[in-house]
């Protein structure tokens, strides 16, 4: 199958010199961009998909993501509470709809796939998801039927197997039902990574390691799953760093820093990328550069949480890979990552005087393409170029809420009535035409989802 993006009126490439093209065509084969340019030949049967008016980029790359928590939004007595509080009653709320039988592994894949639909339509084409949640300290298939709603709607999966193994008897806060082995999770992992696993360029899905943080598992754990990743090619690490909580933790538990431990049990690579990171030391920001790890920046829940803002200006300065993400919907209300450049474009005026150093919309989306691409190790995406591959979004900059835009880079991240994309192309193949999810319904998506939560928490 051939696609053929004709007359783009403004296309970000991403790529090495940040170029920006106008009335420019992409031709895609298969799975691969092969072409950038003006006027280019049409190959027979090729679709040809008219580009007016469009600005077209990368597809986003959400960089941490729970789908599951898609069934806990605007939880009326989570909406103004500090993180312990929010942890309680989040857990508390999963676990009642475990005990009712609304969280079993079909809920969630329903739930995962109503999120997939939300992220796709407003331009996302890749999702890295962190589950931890196995109630019953069981091994249930959640994660497979979350990768069985990628495949159906068309995503790109990044499968974190995530963990919770610190349990009241051992110091920590989570309850014993929700606490696994170390032995469990790693079988789990190695069974997920036998049965899912590409490693090749272009891969659709992806395993990775992801325990929950260090105040939520056993430091052995960091040990193990990156032995286990060493030894398996294309595996990432990810767990969630200084998001406050923790920082209090190990220094109180540990006498140290998250970071000083994840050193300490080899999470110091290119494979590792981190979420939040809000309160880190400053001195320890250019070890995160030296050692090649990257960092998810989540601005919605960070502002959520009231921590304040991520040092994002100083990581890039000092060199870190700097991706971008909307974590679970029990603390953002949502997986728009567009709606979250808006909001960390305004929010982080608030960290300088100096409007040099203001994040701009183009650093952003940087970031949200092929930042987080960098931070899940995929070279094969988050560029629009010849070889990689063929995920794009488009939006209609010709509508309503944008008249009067100069500059159309930073008009989409700053305006619009509606974050939604006006195409979306994954691996080649239309997943969003004209505003709408064509590969699956989102209508009967949305219902379904709804009809598996009402038993627990009255979703209409």
């Amino acid at each position: 199958m051939s696609l053929l993006l004709r007359r783009i009126s403004h296309l970000v490439t991403c790529d090495d010199a940040d170029r920006e093209l106008v009335d420019v065509d992409v031709l895609v084969e298969g799975r691969r961009i092969v072409a950038v340019g003006s006027d280019l030949p049409c190959p027979p049967d090729t679709e040809v998909i008219d580009g007016e008016g469009l600005l077209v980029l990368p597809g986003l790359v959400n960089a941490h993501n729970h789908l599951y928590q898609i069934g806990l939004r605007a939880l009326p007595e989570l909406e103004r509470t500090t993180i312990l509080p929010w942890l309680r009653g989040v857990t508390t709320r999963c676990l009642d709809m475990w005990r009712n039988g609304a969280m079993e592994p079909e809920t969630v894949g329903a739930l995962a796939r109503a999120g997939m639909v939300e992220s796709v339509l407003t331009g996302v084409t890749t999702v890295a998801d962190q589950h931890y949640f196995f109630p019953g300290g069981w091994t249930l298939p959640f994660i497979e039927e979350t990768i069985e709603a990628a495949t159906e709607v068309g995503l790109r999966l990044h499968a974190g197997r995530g963990s919770i193994t610190l349990g009241r008897d051992r110091g920590g806060s989570a309850p014993d039902v929700v606490v696994q082995t170390i032995d469990e999770v790693l079988k789990h992992s190695q069974a997920l990574i036998e049965s899912y696993h590409d490693p090749e360029p272009l891969a659709m899905v992806r395993i990775d390691l992801a325990p929950c943080g260090v105040h939520a598992d056993r430091l052995e754990l960091y040990t193990e799953t990156a032995i286990l990743a060493a030894l398996n090619p294309g595996v990432g690490l990810h767990t969630h760093l200084y998001e406050v909580v923790d920082t209090r933790f190990c220094a109180e538990r540990y006498g140290t820093t998250p970071w000083r431990i994840l050193l300490r049990h080899g999470w110091h690579s290119e494979r590792v990328w981190l979420a939040h990171v809000v309160d880190p030391p400053a001195e320890e920001i250019p070890e995160f550069a030296a050692a090649g790890v990257g960092v998810a920046h989540l601005i919605g829940p960070d502002l959520k949480m009231g921590w304040g803002l991520s040092p994002v200006r100083e990581m890039l300065d000092a060199g870190v890979k700097m991706g971008f993400g909307t974590t679970g919907s029990a603390s953002n209300d949502g997986s728009n990552v567009l709606g979250d450049l808006r909001v960390a474009a305004l929010a982080h005026r608030m960290s300088s005087a100096d409007p040099r150093r203001w994040l701009s919309a183009r650093e952003l989306l940087r970031m949200a393409t092929r930042g987080s691409a960098r931070c899940l190790g995929r070279t094969d995406l988050g560029v629009v170029a010849p070889g990689f591959g063929a995920d794009l979004a488009g939006w209609d900059m010709t509508t309503v809420d944008r008249v009067g835009v100069h500059d159309p880079v930073a008009g989409l991240v700053l305006t619009g009535i509606s974050d939604r994309a006006h195409l979306v192309v994954v691996n080649g193949r239309v997943v969003v035409r004209d505003g709408r999810c064509v590969t699956v319904d989102e209508r009967a998506v949305a219902r379904e989802a709804r009809r598996l939560l009402r038993q627990s928490i009255g979703d209409r």
